[in-house]
Formats: C-alpha cells, structure tokens, sequence
C-alpha cells in the first residue's frame, strides 16, 4: 500500500511539472529543455525530412571559382547586369538576390572627367568627350536597365544594430495602423539597396534570419514589422513574384491583449506560422541538396540551354570568405545562406511546410497526461523489470508517433522532447524508489550525522561523491557561538520542567536556522549553542551563511518575544560570537566516548567574542576574517581588542543586516560613525567628542556610541601614547 501511494504521488507531481512546461512562458526560462529540444527536433527532421529535390530553383553560386575567374567580390555592376541578361534569355521566371547593394559603384569616366577638369595639361575637346561618356560608364544604371527588363527580387537587411540606415526599402505589404498590438519580430534599421536599383525592380524582400539561442536556424521571418509596416522576407517576395500574385492575406486571431499569426495565405498557398509569423524551415538536406551552377558560367554563359527555363534563379554564395555561412539542423557550420532561402521558397511552392500549430499543443498535453497514467499504473503493479522493457517499448511507439506525423502531415510537437523525458523520467524514478529509502549510504549517514545535521543536508552529502568520514580534517571554517542573556537570572524564576521548555521553545527554531543555512551543530552545553560550518559538505560561502544565520536568529529571538512575556520572562535575548580561521574538525574525545567537533585558537576567539558583546552592549560580534568574506552584509566597526593568547590587537564588528536591506537611514548613520572613527583614528579627540555627542543623542540605543563618547572625552584630556596600537585591554571577561 505505501509503495502504491509513494507511485502516485510520483506519477502526479512527475505529471503535473511535465504539463507545466507545455507553457512557452514557463519552459523558455529552462534553457536545458529548449536545447534539449532543439536536438530532438533535429534528430526527427534527419530521420524522417522528405528529400523531394525542389523542380522550381537552381542557385547561382559566386563560389570559390567565381571569385578566382573574375576577381574577388563585389564585383562591377555590369558584370552582374551581364549575369541577369544572360538568365533572362535562358528563360529564368524570377532572378532573385540574396546579395545587398547599399553602396554606389564609382563610375570611371566620372573620376577621368574630373582629374581632367583638375588638370591644366587637359584640352577642352578631351574634357567634352569624356563629359559625352559618362553615360556608357555608370554601371549601377546599367545594373538597374537590366533588372528593368526582367522580374527580380533584390534583398535589404534589417536588424537592430548601432550603425544608421542607409538606402532605399522596398514597399511594405501591409500597413499596421488597423492592426493594432500585432506579436511580429520589429526592427529598428535596415540596410537597403541605392535609389537606382530599388526603383528598378517590383520585389525587395529582406534577407534577415533569426538563429535559436545555440546559433542553428530552424525557423525564419516571413514578415518584419518596421516604422509601423509590414515587410516581406526574400523568400516570400521570390514566391510571389513567381506566382505573379499581389495579394496577400495574414491569418490573425486574437490572444489577450494582441493578435497572433495562425499564418498567411499568398497565391491560394496557405503558409501555416508560429505566433509570430515564422515558418519552421522544411531542410532538404545537408548543403548543395539544390542544383548549383557557378556565376562565372553564367557570365560567360557557359551552362546547357534552357538550364534556367521557367525556374526562380536565386543568386548568392557559398564562398568562405564572402561570409554569408550559417548552421542548420544538417550542417553546424558552413551551410550557405543563400540555400535556407531556397528551402523556404521550395517548401511554400511545394505546399510540404513543416508546422506547429496550436491545436498540437493540445495533443501534445493528453499525451503526457496518458503517459503519466499508464506508467504510474504499471509502476504499482508490476516489478521494475516489466516497467523498463515497457518504458523502452513506449518511447519507440512515441519515436513512430512523432515520425508519422511528420511524414504524413508535416506537423512536429511544440515540446518534442517532453513525452520522452517523461517516460525517462517516470520509468527510471519508478524502478529506482525503493532503494531510495533503504539505501545503506542513506542509514550509515544518518546514523552518523543525523545528531549535527539536517536530514536535506544528508540529502546532499548523498548526492555527491565525496565519502563523507569523522576522521580529523584541518580546514578554514566559521564557528558560531550563542550564549543566553542572563540565563541563570531566567532560570531562577522558573522550575525545572519551565526551564526546559523555555530551551526547548528558543532552541528549536535556532537550531532549524543553523540547518537551513548549511551549518552543523556541534553541542548543546546549558544556555550555549555551539555550530560550525563547511563541513561535513564543502561551503565556500560558509562565512556568509553563518552571519546570516546569526541575524536570522535574532529576529527569530524577537519573534518569541511575546510568548516569554507571557512566562513573565521579559528582555530575553542572545549573544553570539563568530570567527572565521584554521579549525581541526573530526570525531574527538576518548575510547568510552567521541563527538563530532572543531578545535583550535580560531574556535576559542569565537567563544570570547560572544562574551566580549557585554562589553559593548551588542549581540552579535565577528571578527575581521569573518567580515572579509561577507561582502554581502553591512557590518558597523566595534573595537580594536586584545584576546587573550594573542600577541596582536584584533578588529572586531557587529554585523547589522543584509546589504540588500540596508537603508538610506542607516547609510546616514554609518556615515556619520564614520567621520567620528576618522577623527578618533587621526587622535583629534575634541573633535571626535562632538561627532560622538551628536550620535549619542540621534542614536540612544546604541551603548557603542556612548562608550566611545566617554573614551575620546577621557583622551581630551589624558591622551595615550604617540603611535598607539588602539588596542583595547578589556577588563572584563
């Protein structure tokens, strides 16, 4: 019966967190499941992607042969005005670039022309010639007569980066003014094409791609929302200048307070979308999976006629140095860009558009509720023999599951990885509760430490690797000491069993703070609780958790207030001494008994501090190496003391809460303290005096501010030695 309760509660908790990462706003802040997912994405579209060669594109390459037969890039205008002729008379429907032309070409005759004018040794006649020619040399106008004559598609790039825009946009599809709070990617600048060339042609698409976090692009605008109109990507322009289609139509619905993509319709091809309006990118394979042929055979028109008949020629480049080299599911690095373009422009013509629509996150969440029954079933049930064979048997049926999807309908799971995991997940935990609860190292642990540490401290001293022993160790660690505030006064008044549950009621949330904060009890000694920290588990900020601890317990101290009252026990309070220093720490004592504890000078400051906030009227004091290592926390400056056993003065400081807490009122304050501490250190006692007045006055509570006020008034007038230490001689214990 219990292992069937245990099952369940495993089964829904397991259930109900799968289910809740189904929620984009949830899963997007686990990025090991996005990348997770990525993989798993990847892995089905490898396994299952339909190698259908696309019959509509073939891509003009400016490749390492180009650039070595006709110079490195850019080239003149007139050779890629060449390039378009040549295409136009092979038959090419669309001649598409995924190449920017921000930048005017210098035309030749113009720099002549004007060295010319320059120049006292030219003749008029030679001036007016070459005035007649600038014409035949202005290769960007060429460029644009030939991008005139055909049906071309230039691209412009947008982003969001520090330089201006510069050129000319294309026009935009849609205005937004009628659409309001539309979930679109939007972009600042652009880079766009010189006047000439933008008005040349009827299509300019953008080339911008939008990579996952870990650099792989999956999925790509289709629409980019810029100075409140909508763009067209180069793909979406390429199909529609293909289909000779001006229309299109988005697919809008509305979410809380915005609309969403569903997808858009273009040429009566509907385009399913993300929400905010990216395809998922329908890869046909590793790089070259299109045909190619180079640039430099087709300005020199060395391909077979009718090469280009009827298809949409797609002009880029895969050469490394030209840069425009990407990662996809297929390929970490070096897939060309200009082929992801061709990829979307096959799968939008060939209507095999890979989706995720919203109804599947639906299906997707039935299947983890399913999942999650059936194995917690089996799991009560059955041995754990028959829940991993069946685990297995369900995460292929899964595998077939996501594949036929896939190839049938082209659709994918939102959060492809979640049914797997689950069943992972639920089978594993399942098979392995039991020993979870019986496990040797859990009793050896806990029969060892379970008197100094908390049971979640266990917990992981069981989760790493480290074996945990009492032999003698020698390490820097922090120790704690809390003393109560005048417990045999308290103790006088109550009788025995009162005096017990008096401890136990402070000493039992006290001791809970100290676990929580990672720490170990050392011993309990009357009114004194002794702990310490890193170790048994290393604890680099071991500093820090103890004085955090320290501050804990004395608000918790405050918190108990009214229920001493009520004993008529009023005024109750705790000191406490922290050091932080070199301790020995291991199972110490004799044959007949041992305990687990830290010797050393270190341990012993500690002790004198708790006793040292008598003296000044504090209730928790650290030393020095203990501040150092709590930048966290704001700390007050006490004293310079002698310790007994110390040649040297030691600094001492009263930490007064979290750096987060603290306050413009106590930033005045420590200020102020400040300036008195200066003028006391720099020996000016009169001056020092008055600082210290002020503080008294403003801060009566604080029997620190008093104690100095009455020592800079006795140096007035009986001042120490030249080049004292400012160690104090403390008089009491």
């Amino acid at each position: 019966m219990y292992k069937k309760i245990v099952v369940f509660i495993i089964g829904v908790l397991a259930t109900a967190i799968f289910l809740l990462f189904t929620w984009d706003s949830i899963s997007r802040h686990f990025g090991v499941l996005t990348r997770v997912n990525h993989l798993f994405y990847d892995a089905n579209l490898k396994i299952f992607h339909k190698k259908n060669i696309s019959d509509y594109i073939i891509i003009v390459d400016i490749d390492e042969k180009s650039l070595q037969h006709e110079g490195r890039w850019p080239w003149s205008r007139n050779k890629v005005a060449t390039m378009v002729e040549n295409l136009q008379s092979d038959g090419a429907a669309v001649i598409v670039f995924d190449i920017l032309f921000p930048e005017v070409e210098p035309n030749i005759d113009d720099i002549l022309l004007n060295h010319a004018r320059q120049s006292k040794e030219a003749s008029s006649d030679v001036i007016d010639y070459l005035s007649k020619q600038l014409l035949f040399f202005n290769n960007d106008q060429v460029f644009a007569n030939a991008l005139n004559k055909s049906d071309s598609v230039l691209g412009v790039f947008f982003n969001d980066g520090l330089y201006n825009s510069t050129g000319k946009l294309g026009k935009p599809i849609l205005s937004l003014a009628k659409i309001k709070d539309l979930v679109v990617l939007h972009e600042s600048k652009f880079i766009g094409n010189i006047p000439v060339l933008a008005d040349a042609v009827r299509y300019t698409g953008f080339t911008t791609t939008i990579p996952d976090d870990d650099g792989t692009i999956r999925r790509s605008p289709l629409l980019i929302e810029y100075d409140g109109d909508l763009y067209p990507s180069l793909p979406l322009e390429a199909v529609r200048a293909y289909l000779l289609t001006d229309k299109i139509s988005l697919d809008l619905r509305d979410l809380v307070a915005s609309k969403i993509f569903l997808g858009l319709t273009i040429g009566g091809t509907y385009i399913p979308t993300d929400l905010a309006g990216n395809i998922l990118i329908n890869y046909r394979g590793p790089a070259f999976s299109f045909p190619y042929v180079s640039a430099t055979d087709v300005f020199n028109n060395k391909f077979p006629p009718k090469t280009f008949e009827g298809k949409i020629a797609l002009i880029g480049s895969s050469a490394v140095g030209i840069g425009d080299l990407h990662s996809t599911p297929y390929q970490d690095i070096g897939y060309p860009g200009v082929e992801v373009h061709a990829n979307i422009i096959s799968s939008i013509l060939n209507q095999d558009i890979i989706s995720s629509p919203l109804w599947l996150v639906g299906v997707e969440r039935i299947l983890i509720v399913i999942v999650g029954l059936v194995i917690t079933i089996l799991a009560a049930y059955f041995p754990a023999l028959v829940l991993i064979l069946f685990s297995i048997a369900l995460m292929i049926l899964m595998f077939a599951f996501n594949g036929f999807l896939l190839v049938k309908w082209n659709l994918i799971l939102p959060h492809l990885m979640l049914p797997y995991l689950q069943i992972l997940f639920l089978g594993l935990i399942n098979s392995g509760f039991g020993y979870l609860f019986e496990s040797k190292s859990r009793k050896r642990l806990h029969d060892v430490y379970g008197q100094y540490v908390s049971s979640t401290y266990i917990d992981k001293m069981l989760e790493s690797n480290d074996k945990h022993t009492m032999a003698g160790n020698t390490k820097v660690m922090t120790v704690l000491f809390a003393d109560i505030k005048s417990f045999t006064s308290i103790s006088e008044k109550l009788e025995a069993k009162e005096v017990k549950k008096f401890l136990n009621t402070l000493f039992t949330p006290i001791t809970e703070i100290i676990f929580e904060s990672k720490g170990t009890i050392d011993k309990y000694v009357g009114d004194m609780v002794m702990a310490f920290w890193n170790d048994p588990i290393d604890d680099k900020d071991h500093a820090f958790h103890c004085v955090e601890a320290a501050l804990k317990m004395q608000n918790k101290v405050k918190d108990l207030a009214p229920i001493f009252a009520a004993q008529n026990l009023n005024d109750v309070a705790i000191r406490i001494g922290i050091n932080t220093g070199m301790m020995h720490v291991g199972d110490m004592g004799s044959e007949y008994r041992k305990a687990y504890t830290v010797l050393g000078d270190a341990v012993n400051l500690a002790s004198r501090l708790e006793g040292v906030n008598k003296v000044y009227g504090t209730k928790v004091l650290v030393s020095e190496e203990t501040k150092d290592m709590c930048s966290n926390i704001v700390f007050r400056f006490v004293d310079c003391i002698y310790v007994k056993g110390k040649a040297a003065p030691t600094n001492i400081y009263e930490p007064l809460c979290l750096l987060s807490q603290k306050t413009d009122t106590l930033d005045i304050e420590l200020a102020q303290y400040q300036k008195a501490l200066d003028l006391y250190n720099a020996d000016k006692w009169c001056e020092a005096k008055e600082v210290f007045e002020k503080l008294v006055e403003a801060y009566s509570g604080v029997e620190l501010y008093n104690i100095y006020l009455k020592r800079v008034s006795q140096y007035e007038t009986s001042p120490p030695a030249v080049n004292w230490d400012r160690g104090q001689h403390l008089t009491q214990k």
